[in-house]
């Protein structure tokens, strides 16, 4: 319940930057916990965090938390607003293989373009698309959680919330807003 009064409250464009980042510091956690109890015991040291740059900074101390051993991995992605489509500007990951767990904390996944964009470049690193965990505040079913659906498992997916589709300027609707933007104080 307090997570979804948390939650509600992200929406409100109007909540403060501050506000916004504590709502997503306490709702990271959780996020955290929850993706860290499905996986199993056994596999949680082959764990490896990959963070999509930049808003997926917010969620890594709470993921750190759950998997203090983990090597991070950075991917930076940015997003053409036109077309949004996002295109590879930087790349630094641990050593990777086909026993690996990789862990994808993202605050949001709408065209699901980024994700992706990331799967390619681990699957090149012999990474188990069944090992994927793809773990976000908000998705749009429609495209998002389709296509990532027919790639990894769909169980391996958490979100706190799922909203139905995205606007004409690939936003999801009605979703919270640039996350990034938002957590950084841009708006």
């Amino acid at each position: 319940m307090k997570n979804e009064k948390l939650f509600s409250q992200m929406r409100n464009r109007g909540l403060s930057t501050e506000n916004f980042r504590k709502n997503a510091e306490i709702l990271s956690f959780s996020l955290a916990r929850k993706t860290f109890a499905k996986i199993p015991a056994s596999k949680r040291s082959k764990v490896a965090l990959i963070m999509i740059l930049r808003s997926a900074l917010a969620m890594l101390s709470a993921f750190l938390k759950y998997f203090p051993k983990a090597p991070v991995g950075f991917i930076g992605l940015k997003r053409n607003e036109l077309t949004a489509v996002a295109k590879k500007y930087y790349e630094n990951l641990p050593k990777l293989s086909k026993s690996s767990i990789v862990v994808i904390p993202d605050p949001m996944l709408g065209t699901a373009g980024s994700f992706i964009n990331v799967l390619k470049i681990l699957i090149k690193k012999g990474v188990n698309p069944k090992n994927v965990y793809f773990t976000g505040f908000i998705a749009a079913e429609d495209p998002g959680i389709e296509k990532v659906a027919r790639l990894i498992p769909k169980e391996n997916l958490t979100f706190l919330a799922i909203d139905p589709k995205l606007d004409s300027k690939y936003y999801i609707t009605p979703g919270l807003g640039d996350f990034g933007d938002r957590y950084f104080g841009y708006k």
